[in-house]
């Protein structure tokens, strides 16, 4: 009984963009170079650099490849598994440090949407505790996010500063693993009371990152861009503070560049979706007016090169999850965002099969993670 919930389960949370003949054989062939090239990399324990977050964006990215069905490949997947496995804590964190950093709910929660995706029986132990981590006070502290930025919202774990690409992260993991909290894994509906507390203090986080007066009363929307609205934020105790001193925002010389940014507004979309929000909410309404606006694969929107391949996996999860099979942008043109994906993608991808940033904000000068990024961001496509 089990094994069959464990299948009926993948097929109900995998995300299957409609296929597209078309692209197959040119999303196959820049795949096949790129796992070649992840797995000429993996280390003799399974892992990608010893991380287990890391690894299991490699693990996420090969598993929608024709590589994958191979048994080799399986059998590397598997012991990299095993690796993100082992790396569990008791109180349900899944990390290692990284020289004397830590980044728990961070690692945790790429590892859980690993773990779920493959969905092996031997972790659900690991799963569960994982997702009660997730779900506990430490990570999503209480409060009003209207007069706490952090409040709500969750960091990488150790300080208490929020932001929106650790909080979508946490929600994914949370989307993808509910069926832990149903029979036959549990049987206790306190458990499904905790997950929906947390998704509703969560939504109110992600709420107060969208630059939209109509449902952020904060001083930072009043007296930002009128064209910037829709778009998200990555944290709101950032949104005061001279552009110079936050991440990943423009320097104050370059006052025409977006105060919201690409990755951040994909990934603020993401959350509404896997929050259940309706379609003709503003919420989600002003999140795609500002996609239509700001469409592109040339750059992430509002930071330029900074960030770039993460940004092409959140557009690609993002509009996969959406439904939308072309975008209408400001100027009235059609993009068929699918086509022009794969051709961004493959533009970009170095002779050994890898992508590597040049700009090295966000550690995407390392060819491995900004590899993974670009596998998943084709996988959300090529299923």
């Amino acid at each position: 009984m089990k094994r069959l919930i464990l299948v009926l389960f993948t097929l109900a949370v995998t995300v299957i963009a409609a296929p597209r003949s078309d692209l197959q054989p040119q999303i196959a062939a820049i795949q096949g170079k790129a796992v070649k090239y992840l797995l000429d990399n993996q280390l003799v324990n399974g892992s990608w650099m010893m991380q287990p977050a890391i690894t299991a964006l490699a693990c996420i990215g090969i598993a929608d490849t024709p590589d994958y069905q191979r048994q080799e490949v399986k059998d590397k997947i598997n012991k990299a598994l095993d690796f993100i496995a082992a790396s569990a804590k008791p109180d349900g964190t899944i990390d290692r440090p990284m020289g004397r950093r830590s980044y728990p709910v961070y690692s945790t929660s790429i590892s859980l949407v690993a773990l779920a995706k493959f969905n092996r029986e031997k972790d659900i132990d690991i799963m569960k505790k994982a997702r009660e981590y997730l779900l506990s006070p430490d990570v999503y502290p209480e409060g009003n996010p209207e007069h706490d930025p952090n409040a709500s919202g969750t960091g990488y774990g150790k300080r208490r500063r929020a932001d929106l690409s650790n909080t979508a992260w946490a929600l994914e993991a949370l989307y993808v693993t509910e069926h832990l909290d149903r029979e036959p894994y549990n049987n206790d509906p306190k458990k499904a009371e905790t997950a929906k507390l947390a998704w509703q203090k969560a939504l109110a986080f992600v709420t107060h990152c969208q630059n939209l007066q109509e449902t952020n009363q904060s001083a930072w929307v009043k007296s930002a861009d009128e064209n910037d609205k829709g778009g998200f934020i990555y944290s709101p105790a950032d949104a005061m503070r001279p552009s110079a001193d936050i991440p990943g925002q423009p320097a104050p010389e370059k006052k025409e560049l977006l105060r919201s940014y690409g990755s951040m507004t994909y990934s603020g979309l993401k959350c509404l979706i896997y929050a259940k929000v309706n379609k003709d909410d503003i919420r989600m309404k002003s999140a795609l007016d500002w996609v239509k606006r700001n469409y592109t694969l040339d750059e992430n929107p509002g930071v330029g090169d900074a960030g770039y391949y993460y940004y092409l996996h959140t557009f690609s999860k993002t509009l996969s999850l959406f439904g939308e099979p072309s975008i209408l942008d400001k100027r009235g043109v059609s993009h068929d965002w699918q086509a022009e994906l794969v051709q961004a993608i493959g533009k970009h991808q170095q002779e050994d099969g890898s992508w590597v940033n040049t700009n090295g904000r966000w550690m995407e000068s390392m060819p491995l993670l900004s590899t993974s990024y670009v596998l998943m961001a084709l996988g959300n496509i090529a299923r």
